[in-house]
């Protein structure tokens, strides 16, 4: 007989609609939903007091904790750690999202797929460190704020000047959970994370890998590609699965297999982003998640059968993974794509429940995550440098024809009205949803089109 299995699900508010789903029928895992916005709005350090005394007075409350976005997962492992549940380590979380602390690690442990980096003040000392042009980042940060190609010296101080701060106002929490005790102070860590990481461009395709490591044990669930809105750096699809060639798999896998422990990630999901140079069949490293990528969990369960998210529950309680389909429904192909704005909007219309079924009712395999509200700006959400992501849509299918015919007629469907922030003057529509500002009619309608996976 299966005993019931109850669990602390941390994550953020858009991701409840998917974790219910997901778990609505099994017959184990029951799941405590706690919001990331809920924690920020108790605030962090009280949240943490008063969770871990309260398992710790009843130990038998949770069998496992899990998070699943950076923000979630530093708090999931520190409830983790200081209850006795099993989870990612402090350090391994902080060794991930610190990005300074990972590239040092990456130099270690695998230098050849690592590019060179400095901590931005270390740059601006000794500027022979890089050549220009190079990009930047945030230490720590998400969502691809703060990133940039940097042509010169005069550009790195100018971004240092207008996003530090709000750099520093977005990891505040960060700092504030690992301040729940002395011994999660990294002193490199807290040195770092509120600065920009210079590092040398990196060229080629960008892939992600998925997987988990359970007690040492290391699992891939596969590799999935991004492809881009054209001219811009912002992400229009990742299809999964994603073939590369034995000999390039091979020696990802190699590489990955030294730095995911060294990193000290155990006992977690990880999301691995590179780019590789097929034709060469190298590869070099974007940054290592010790998270699942919650984005991707229904695009690789509608071609694998299985749900990561149940997997990430079994890893939580200690049960290895079984990577056995479960589901009979499935497809070749999925593609996870992203619907964006180009400049900021009000937003005057998201999905009414009803379109949301009707949807439901003739592709019942797609799934939706509406990120944002009505009466509110683009730019009230989190977003990168160019452009604001309103919705995330899983299309499964078994040609590509076939996910961008059912995408296309998706997204017309959903029905979104956005006004422009001055005039709120309804934005001009084009023939392609969420094309970048200045193209025609014909150029937005040409942003549809992608090389199709080979069938």
């Amino acid at each position: 007989m299966t005993h019931e299995k109850k669990l602390m699900f941390l994550c953020d508010a858009s991701d409840v609609d998917v974790v219910v789903d997901s778990f609505a029928d099994h017959p184990v895992y029951t799941l405590t939903i706690e919001t990331f916005e809920k924690i920020l709005r108790f605030g962090v350090q009280e949240y943490l007091n008063e969770t871990i005394e309260r398992i710790n007075n009843h130990p038998d409350m949770y069998d496992g904790i899990v998070g699943t976005h950076d923000s979630s997962a530093i708090i999931a492992a520190i409830i983790a750690q200081e209850t006795g549940k099993r989870f990612a380590s402090v350090k391994a979380i902080t060794n991930c999202q610190n990005k300074y602390l990972s590239r040092r690690i990456q130099k270690q442990v695998i230098p050849e797929h690592a590019p060179q980096y400095a901590i931005a003040l270390d740059y601006l000392r000794n500027p022979q460190r890089l050549s220009p042009p190079f990009f930047i980042k945030p230490a720590r940060s998400n969502i691809s704020f703060g990133t940039h190609r940097v042509e010169d010296m005069e550009a790195l101080e100018n971004y240092i000047s207008r996003e530090s701060i709000d750099i520093a106002r977005y990891n505040q929490y960060y700092l504030d959970a690992l301040s729940y005790k002395p011994s999660y102070h990294n002193a490199m860590d807290f040195a770092t994370c509120n600065s920009f990481l210079c590092e040398d461009l990196i060229e080629g395709e960008e892939v992600t890998v998925d997987g988990y490591i359970f007690e040492g044990d290391i699992n891939f669930f596969g590799v999935t590609k991004a492809y881009y809105y054209p001219g811009t750096n912002s992400f229009f699809y990742h299809a999964y699965p994603h073939a590369l060639s034995a000999e390039l798999t091979e020696k990802i896998e190699k590489a990955l297999n030294l730095l995911i422990p060294a990193l000290g990630i155990d006992n977690s999901f990880f999301n691995i982003e590179l780019r590789t140079d097929e034709a060469n069949n190298t590869f070099k490293i974007i940054e290592v998640n010790s998270r699942i990528a919650f984005q991707f969990a229904k695009t690789i369960a509608s071609v694998r059968g299985f749900d990561p998210l149940h997997l990430l529950c079994d890893v939580a309680v200690g049960k290895k993974p079984n990577l056995r389909p479960v589901k009979k429904n499935r497809f070749k192909y999925c593609y996870n794509y992203e619907l964006h704005q180009f400049s900021d909007a009000i937003i005057l219309q998201t999905p009414t429940q009803s379109a949301y079924e009707e949807i439901r009712m003739k592709y019942p395999e797609v799934c939706i995550r509406n990120l944002i509200h009505e009466n509110l700006n683009l730019s009230d959400f989190k977003h990168n440098p160019e452009s604001f992501r309103y919705c995330v849509i899983d299309v499964p299918g078994d040609t590509h024809k076939e996910i961008m015919d059912k995408y296309e007629e998706i997204v017309a469907m959903l029905g979104y009205n956005f006004a422009t922030v001055d005039s709120r003057i309804e934005s001009a529509k084009f023939d392609f949803p969420g094309a970048p500002p200045g193209l025609t009619e014909g150029e937005a309608s040409e942003l549809a089109w992608q090389p199709p996976l080979e069938e």
